[in-house]
Formats: structure tokens, C-alpha cells, sequence
């Protein structure tokens, strides 16, 4: 059963904004350390919109709900993927764990959910550009590296 290519851009919308909101947390975290929480938690959702989307244009309508993959375990979702979305998906997975580990655990939480999150949205725009209703360039590329310089 082939996605509605709208459905499957909606839930690309919805990892887009999320994304964003992340970002706002993330800077509001420097004054409110309680807000690296909100970004991490909103990275992750952002990373499983972006999987999500994905598994429903690869397998079908609602096929991330059908399958039971309404987890934040993006490998869980990854596994669901085929070709070359699962190939991009398990490098945005691999980039995510490899990052440096700052002391604090909280930060490298974030940091390896921001990490991913970006790196779905990039690799997935370039692999497959038509399930994006905006550009890649369009306000949505990677944060400054000096948001984790601290």
C-alpha cells in the first residue's frame, strides 16, 4: 500500500517544528537549565516524526502505528526502514552515538538527540527531497557548534 505523499509531508511538517522548538529550548537552556530537558525531549520527537514519516512512505498509511513502533526507540523504527532511508537513518544513528560526551549527562543526552534529529532531517531531505515542503536551506540546517562548547 503506497503513503498519501501529503500524509507522509505532514509528518515531516511536524519533525520540521519540532525541530525548531528544540532549538528554542536549547537557548533558552544557557539561562533555564530545566530547558535542556524540553530540548532533548523535543529533538527526540522530532527524530521519531522524521522516522515515522519515513516508515509510513516506505510501507504504507498508518504503517508506523500498524506496526507498533510508536516508541521513542528509533532503532525500533530504523529496523522498519529499507534501502536507502534505512541506510541514511542507521548513519544519523551512528553520528548520534558517536559524539563527544561532555561531562554532564543531561548535555550529552541532548546533544546526542539534537545530533540526530538534525541529521534525520538532513539525510532524508537529500535522499528523498519531494516528502519536504520546505528546503533543506530553509532556516533548518545544523545548530552552531558552539551551542555545546560549554
Amino acid at each position: 500500500m503506497q503513503a498519501n505523499l501529503q500524509d507522509v509531508r505532514e509528518w515531516m511538517e511536524e519533525g520540521d517544528r519540532l525541530l525548531a522548538q528544540s532549538w528554542d529550548y536549547l537557548a533558552a537552556s544557557e539561562a533555564d537549565p530545566a530547558q535542556l530537558d524540553l530540548a532533548r525531549g523535543y529533538f527526540s520527537r522530532a527524530a521519531h516524526a522524521y522516522l515515522a514519516g519515513a516508515v509510513d512512505f516506505q510501507q504504507g498509511v498508518q504503517a508506523a502505528h500498524r506496526l507498533g513502533v510508536a516508541t521513542d526507540d528509533a532503532a525500533q523504527l530504523i529496523r522498519h526502514l529499507d534501502g536507502h532511508l534505512r541506510a541514511e537513518a542507521e548513519a544519523a544513528l551512528g553520528s548520534a552515538a558517536r559524539r563527544r560526551r561532555p561531562q554532564e549527562a543531561r548535555r550529552a543526552a541532548a546533544e546526542r538527540a539534537q545530533t540526530l534529529a538534525e541529521e534525520l532531517r538532513e539525510r532524508f531531505a537529500h535522499a528523498q527531497p519531494e516528502l519536504f515542503t520546505r528546503p533543506l536551506d530553509a532556516g533548518f540546517g545544523r545548530t552552531d557548534s558552539q551551542t555545546w562548547s560549554r
